[in-house]
């Protein structure tokens, strides 16, 4: 026979819910960092994972309200360990969902280098708490409701499985393909697309009346969550969205621009409208490091190429001449001297792509000499 479906726990009272509460941690507002991470199990023994998914939620316990604001993955930042210092001083940029491994990963400090950096990130809100999801734990959660009605508005192709345009009622497996789907779209539309969903799933929690229910949905799959957050803390936030009106829900994802930075994809942004998110959410004025916004990054790229832009021409020179004599005159040369020159070459366009002065200086010389070397050793003329 079939297996019967758990029958849904009787949801708790709101005075219940409160008795559970942490009233302490209800005075004023607070910040949480809310982490989608890509975990495998070669990943969980290093303690290393990368943070896709980053969203700081704000919970103002006095109005009920909640904004949920996406940081795309890719935004170029400065980045801080766990003591608040920048992890490099004097290469201090990197990728947001960097800042996790590069400040110590989860042995070492990786969560609270990631608050800091997105602290510093807002002007020095305070950021105290984070909630680390697992994938497995976004198809728990989903499956554990029912499946959630929602309104899919894009192709979803993962691993085999499709995914098509319409309302439609979703398991837990169809929301994480939703909510993962990169092709044919940017990081800022997936981020918009995670929060619609995760909208849609707090307002069927709560139209099911399953809301006050979050600590025990929690308790059955903390297993592949990671928090700083306590029951009660848990019990206090869930008391907050039972008693919130969905229209106090506020979405934003931060503006930037793509850019190509020393070879890498990243997402530059834009300082003002940052101060101006700070200001409606929690009604401060911050005057932001200009040295995050989007115009000062495009100087110092500007500049740093045109610095090195005679390393660049004289290196683009020696590997088209190492590609033609690997790719006209293979036949010619023995294999220890073309896996040699295989090898600087591909050394060499990382250098190019990257632009990185060090390594041009280091390989653009050295390429040339083993072309000159196999061109007078073989006879070969290249122009």
């Amino acid at each position: 026979p079939a297996d019967t479906p758990e029958p849904t726990p009787t949801p708790m009272s709101e005075a219940e819910l409160e008795s559970l509460s942490d009233l302490s941690f209800m005075k004023n507002r607070v910040n949480i960092m809310v982490f989608g991470i890509d975990k495998s199990e070669e990943r969980e023994a290093s303690g290393s994972f990368r943070t896709d998914t980053m969203i700081l939620v704000t919970v103002n316990f006095k109005t009920n309200a909640v904004d949920m604001i996406s940081i795309p993955r890719d935004s170029y930042v400065q980045l801080y360990n766990k003591s608040g210092e920048l992890i490099e001083p004097l290469d201090p940029y990197g990728k947001v969902n960097s800042a996790f491994s590069l400040g110590g990963g989860l042995k070492h400090g990786g969560y609270q280098s990631a608050l800091n950096t997105v602290s510093a990130l807002f002007g020095g809100i305070p950021v105290q708490y984070y909630v680390s999801v697992d994938m497995n734990a976004v198809k728990d959660v989903v499956n554990a409701m029912g499946g959630v009605e929602y309104d899919v508005d894009i192709e979803v192709t993962m691993n085999g499985r499709e995914l098509h345009p319409g309302l439609q009622h979703l398991d837990g497996q169809a929301v994480l393909d939703y909510c993962r789907q990169r092709k044919g779209s940017s990081d800022v539309a997936r981020a918009d697309r995670q929060q619609r969903m995760l909208t849609a799933i707090l307002k069927q929690l709560k139209d099911t009346d399953q809301i006050a229910n979050i600590p025990s949905i929690y308790s059955a799959v903390e297993a592949n969550i990671m928090t700083n957050l306590s029951i009660k803390q848990i019990s206090s936030l869930a008391l907050v969205a039972l008693r919130m009106d969905m229209s106090q829900l506020s979405r934003y994802t931060l503006e930037g621009k793509a850019m190509d930075i020393l070879g890498r994809d990243c997402y530059c942004l834009y300082v003002s409208r940052i101060e101006k998110i700070v200001r409606e959410v929690w009604g401060q004025s911050v005057n932001l490091d200009s040295e995050n916004d989007v115009s000062f990054i495009e100087e110092q790229v500007e500049a740093h190429r045109a610095l090195i832009a005679d390393e660049l021409n004289r290196a683009n020179i020696a590997y088209s001449k190492a590609y033609s004599i690997m790719n006209n005159c293979r036949e010619l040369i023995d294999k220890s001297s073309y896996d040699t020159l295989k090898a600087a070459a591909k050394e060499l366009l990382d250098a190019i792509q990257k632009e990185n002065k060090e390594n041009l200086d280091a390989y653009t010389p050295y390429v040339e000499q083993l072309c000159d070397s196999i061109c007078s050793q073989y006879g070969i003329s290249i122009y």
